[in-house]
């Protein structure tokens, strides 16, 4: 299947799922820390809503709890005095590029997409940027140009479901565009700085969200209590019980392969793993494995490399065996920062053809076109390589078949 008729499958099946899922009302009272790691300004919550102020000329930020992969978004916003803010999606804090080497705090900043809001002489409201406000993704249209009225409240909606963006204010669509360079994360309400000595602020109220998920058909691979479907490869340890598929080392203390009986071409796979200390982690994708003599599994594929440290080729691509890294790992790129260290991650990986995409925790790693692909076919294998760590978890594993 061609990636523009599995990205319209997708869409369709998340439009469908939208019209069934049921909005939920967000900040309905202030969060804790801990659920809103991410706050700079004042914010005031009330019966009138959310109202974000900035402090000392830096931006007001304030992130929403939990995160978004597609979703509908709508909420309303008033500026009393000339403001400019907006909401962020798909967010994510990482260390601003590039990092030194040596650094071991380097400053964060927000990356991910922004529907801008701008109630100034001259602003127009409603087009998608980059987090930072930067880069223009989608012009505000002509349409919706005059629909933002700074004396009352207005309405915003966003939706993003799989690659397609879009913005409607007033219920006028006034951005659309597509990308899938951030498949999921975080929102924030954000307020910039008017100008010296004058703090920036706006209302929000009535946020709400509809999450949908992920969709499309994807279908599960692991039935969370047995490893049905799966065949160990060598003398690692592989069980599975309460959703969790348990890789630890076994007595060689060597490689070892938890693969698919079922083999696949084209696909889409993702699936959570949570490293225990250090060692060599993959999820291989048109994999065949042999055993040695020795009883040693010896594996062809392609992995998304998993590693436990930052910056990482977590998500990079590796042939084993075979040509080696395909795509090498840049730490001046944000998404050799993007693994959560001993935490849970999400990696997933598109093979179409010769193109393959992965992403990390919704942030697109390696959009490859393999110029001369040797592997075409096979199982997917999840990688035990321990060194000197102790093993990997993995759960919420899905295929999205051709």
């Amino acid at each position: 299947m061609q990636l523009r008729a599995l990205t319209t499958l997708l869409v369709l099946s998340a439009s469908a799922w939208a019209q069934e899922a049921e909005w939920k009302n967000l900040l309905t009272t202030e969060p804790t820390p801990v659920e809103s790691d991410l706050r700079s300004g004042e914010w005031h919550f009330g019966p009138e809503g959310v109202v974000g102020k900035t402090v000392g000329g830096e931006a007001a930020v304030l992130r929403i709890p939990g995160e978004f992969w597609d979703f509908d978004l709508s909420f309303e916003f008033f500026a009393s005095e000339p403001a400019s803010g907006g909401i962020q999606f798909r967010s994510h804090w990482l260390p601003t590029m590039p990092v030194a080497r040596g650094n071991a705090s380097p400053p964060n900043r927000i990356y991910g997409y922004e529907s801008r809001i701008d109630t100034r002489d001259g602003g127009r409201s409603g087009y998608i940027s980059d987090a930072g406000g930067q880069d223009i993704l989608s012009a505000d249209s002509e349409e919706c140009a005059d629909t933002a009225d700074d004396s009352k409240w207005n309405t915003m909606r966003i939706s993003a479901i799989g690659p397609v963006l879009e913005v409607a204010i007033n219920g006028v669509v006034s951005a659309r565009t597509s990308s899938e360079r951030f498949i999921g994360g975080f929102v924030n309400l954000t307020v910039d700085p008017r100008e010296v000595g004058k703090p920036g602020e706006i209302r929000f109220r009535n946020i709400r969200v509809r999450d949908l998920g992920r969709g499309g058909a994807w279908r599960s691979l692991f039935d969370g209590a047995s490893l049905q479907g799966w065949k160990n490869w060598g003398t690692e340890e592989f069980s599975a019980a309460d959703g969790v598929i348990r890789a630890r080392r076994g007595f060689k203390e060597s490689e070892g392969y938890l693969a698919t009986e079922e083999r696949w071409t084209d696909f889409h796979v993702r699936g959570e793993f949570r490293m225990l200390g250090d060692g060599n982690y993959g999820l291989f994708y048109h994999s065949s494995i042999r055993l040695e003599d020795n009883g040693y599994p010896t594996i062809t594929g392609v992995q998304g490399e998993v590693m436990p440290r930052r910056p990482a080729e977590t998500g990079r691509l590796y042939e084993s065996y075979g040509r080696g890294w395909l795509t090498p790992k840049d730490r001046d790129d944000v998404s050799s920062w993007a693994l959560r260290e001993g935490r849970w991650n999400a990696i997933e990986i598109r093979s179409l053809g010769d193109h393959v995409t992965t992403w990390v925790n919704g942030i697109r790693v390696v959009d490859f076109h393999d110029a001369n692909p040797v592997l075409l076919e096979g199982s997917f294998a999840l990688q035990l390589h321990v060194g000197e760590g102790t093993g990997i978890d993995w759960r919420e594993l899905y295929v999205l078949d051709d």
